[in-house]
């Protein structure tokens, strides 16, 4: 089965040209497409120098989300191959070593492995993997622990779960993640209702939901770089505005969100945007 490494770009070209620098040469990994989300039209034509053998560029006309350009890139993949081993990667991803990259498709082999991903190091810290929030619990940390540890001691596992070569966990971090391609056939690719946040929680229960375990491997680790961060980009309001669209559509979609449970979210919600709101007034007085 070919081995994939699908790169999810947009303006940032920068950090994808260094990413394909840091695998062109692996072994291990077939075919490399990037799937661009409607970059800038200089970007396009830097990414179009990119193009070799086996690496590949994938335009999408419109940014619609990660979930989105996954969906566009592993169909192209799965048109192309039939099946394959998918590598889904941010563009500001730096992978240690090849032999890295060999242990997490090793993991990917195991029949009761449905999604991989390394420990990954971000902003200070290791994002490995977490739990999988009810809605009253979400509403809860909405308010009152949004950003504070008070948040990671409710999702977050004990650092005695990660001693083990593979880690199951109910979630792990998107930003870099393998998964077959007869395994997103089968639970119907990513979601694409979501445009930004809570991608990672969706598909950590459409996995679950058929079985499959979700594994972190400790021994590799990773770099997200956040050349492009989200702040820059949106603004903090409309940021968390699409974080509450995308936590209510999970929890009423996904699980079985009673009309107390959905008040709750709703109402959090606002109190969260209402107190940002606040906070924002007041820095810039």
């Amino acid at each position: 089965m070919k081995n994939c490494f699908l790169i999810v770009n947009c303006n940032d070209y920068k950090s994808t040209k260094h990413l394909i620098n840091n695998i062109k040469n692996y072994k291990c990994i077939d075919e490399i497409l990037i799937v661009d989300s409607a970059s800038k039209s200089d970007e396009k034509e830097l990414l179009n120098k990119l193009i070799d053998e086996n690496i590949d560029v994938l335009f999408l006309d419109e940014n619609l989300g990660y979930s989105h350009a996954i969906n566009e890139g592993s169909g192209y993949l799965i048109s192309k191959f039939k099946k394959c081993n998918l590598v889904i990667s941010n563009s500001d991803i730096v992978i240690m070593d090849e032999k890295d990259l060999i242990k997490l498709f090793d993991a990917l082999k195991q029949d009761s492995i449905g999604l991989v991903g390394p420990q990954v190091m971000e902003l200070g810290t290791f994002s490995r993997g977490c739990k999988l929030p009810s809605p009253l619990k979400d509403s809860f940390l909405n308010i009152f622990a949004r950003k504070f540890t008070l948040k990671d001691k409710m999702l977050l596992y004990k650092d005695d779960l990660y001693e083990a070569t593979y880690s199951s966990v109910d979630v792990i971090n998107t930003c870099f993640f393998l998964i077959s391609s007869e395994l997103l056939e089968r639970i119907n690719f990513m979601d694409e209702n979501v445009f930004l946040y809570y991608e990672d929680y969706i598909l950590g229960k459409k996995v679950k939901n058929i079985g499959k375990l979700l594994v972190v491997v400790n021994e590799v680790k990773v770099k997200h770089l956040y050349s492009i961060s989200v702040d820059k980009i949106i603004k903090e309001i409309d940021k968390l505005k699409l974080l509450y669209k995308s936590q209510f559509y999970f929890h009423t979609t996904y699980n079985d969100t009673d009309w107390f449970e959905k008040m709750c979210l709703k109402c959090s919600a606002s109190i969260s945007i209402f107190l940002a709101r606040v906070i924002s007034i007041v820095k810039k007085l």
